[in-house]
């Protein structure tokens, strides 16, 4: 088999498996691959190519280079752009100081390196218009460690699920090829990849996990990758029935501790686990999320401190999570055309440029519930960021200058997530109070040139209601 006949037969099985896991791709879905230059995102790329070749899909790619290999990591970013330009594909390569990071947060340099990694391919993302997904080349023998390395940890059904085919707007194509194939089908057409000399590091968890305990499981079973890859689709699909039920929990029994403590264990932490990740925007560890649920099952107040400056406080019959106020101060999020994730309140921003009049917010992914408005460009100063408040911010409506603090009092916004109620601010100060006020003056309607039309939704802002009264 030649390899254009090889690659277009594991594009067919990319396609099969991204079908079964709900996506359907046409050639409006543009796909941006992350590529390393290694073995499996060289293998990704190809399996894309021929793909690409049947759908008609835009394809680009990213080559992050994370500042930790010196000049290997020029090298392969080099070796990267070559590739691509032989191959046709549009690329870049994006720099991130992944060892100033860690020094700055305490991060692990993987858990730095992984942030920055996907913080630069969502980015890259939003500049390709008509772009829809992120690729990843994540491999069944990565699955397979995923789920051994979260058991061993102690995980529940949702750890043991492993990793999916699709979350958000990442895909991961060949998840089920396991990685001898990708190496041999590599080797069998002389098809050159870099080697990542980190990978070969035995002090990180997962290479020891790669390089010495997985090969020593063959002698229990024939292939262990295969066999742990297949238990992970049993959880999925428990994890996935059990998760439909703790989502279809009311926003009103969410914070009420009489009704938590009515739930069954596991109900209960995937509602515990879905709320925090809200305000922190990462899942929490087990070991956090028992004691909060050991706390509402208490007589007595009590508090528990996760990760991020965030404390789950049972006080009376309220249950709820807050940011410690001693935490730190979140920076503003700038906005760009497309669809934002807003880290510090967990909710979801779409941003459409549409000419005067416009109420149609297109965005796919954003809830019915949602929040929306409509500005007049002319009245924007600047870029339009997304910050929590800030001592002194006010806003004018009404014909008066009202403090934003007294605002969100007066609209009843929850007290416990004042702090990070997200603001919608460009040059001028604050634009649009989500549920609460706009400015005076920028309210796009009937206009006749260019308006911003946003959309929020599912993080801090579904707490509140909208303001049907007139400001």
């Amino acid at each position: 088999m030649d390899p254009a006949s090889s690659f277009f037969a594991f594009a067919q099985g990319a396609e099969r498996l991204l079908e079964r896991a709900g996506v359907r791709l046409s050639e409006r879905d543009g796909i941006l691959v992350a590529y390393s230059g290694g073995a499996d995102s060289t293998f990704l790329l190809r399996v894309l190519i021929a793909l690409r070749e049947k759908i008609g899909f835009p394809l680009a790619a990213l080559h992050v280079e994370h500042g930790i290999r010196g000049q290997e990591a020029k090298d392969d970013a080099a070796f990267c752009l070559a590739t691509l330009k032989e191959l046709g594909v549009p690329g870049k390569v994006v720099s991130v100081d992944v060892p100033a990071t860690c020094k700055a947060t305490g991060e692990s340099i993987e858990t730095a390196a992984r942030r920055l990694r996907y913080d630069a391919l969502q980015k890259g993302l939003t500049e390709l218009p008509g772009f829809r997904f992120i690729a990843t080349a994540h491999n069944r023998d990565d699955a397979a460690e995923t789920v051994l390395f979260r058991l061993l940890r102690g995980c529940g059904t949702e750890g043991a699920a492993g990793i999916p085919v699709i979350r958000d707007n990442v895909i991961r194509p060949i998840l089920d090829v396991p990685s001898d194939l990708i190496r041999g089908t590599l080797s069998k057409f002389g098809i050159p990849f870099v080697c990542d000399s980190t990978n070969a590091d035995p002090f990180c968890a997962r290479n020891y996990l790669r390089r010495d305990v997985l090969p020593r499981l063959s002698h229990l079973t024939p292939d262990p990758g295969k066999m742990l890859y297949e238990c992970s689709l049993r959880f999925r699909e428990d994890d996935a029935y059990l998760s439909d039920i703790a989502d279809a929990v009311p926003k009103s029994d969410r914070t009420r501790r009489s009704s938590l403590r009515a739930l069954p264990d596991p109900i209960l932490k995937r509602v515990l686990r879905a709320d925090f990740s809200k305000i922190a925007s990462e899942m929490p560890e087990a070991v956090h999320i028992d004691a909060a649920v050991a706390q509402i099952r208490k007589e007595r107040d009590g508090t528990v401190a996760f990760p991020r400056g965030i404390k789950f406080s049972c006080v009376g019959d309220e249950a709820v999570f807050r940011r410690d106020e001693d935490g730190a101060a979140h920076e503003a999020v700038a906005l760009l055309p497309g669809e934002t994730r807003i880290g510090f309140s967990g909710d979801l921003v779409a941003f459409e440029v549409a000419p005067g009049g416009s109420e149609t917010i297109a965005s796919s992914n954003v809830y019915n519930l949602s929040k929306k408005v409509i500005l007049s460009s002319a009245t924007i100063e600047g870029n339009v960021v997304v910050r929590p408040p800030e001592p002194g911010d006010r806003i004018k409506y009404g014909g008066m200058t009202h403090e934003v603090r007294t605002v969100l009092s007066s609209h009843r916004v929850p007290r416990e997530i004042r702090r990070d109620y997200p603001l919608f601010c460009d040059g001028a100060g604050v634009l649009w109070i989500p549920g609460c006020a706009v400015r005076e003056g920028c309210d796009g309607r009937g206009e006749n040139g260019e308006v911003f039309a946003f959309s929020i939704s599912g993080g801090l802002t579904d707490r509140v209601p909208e303001y049907k009264g007139k400001v």
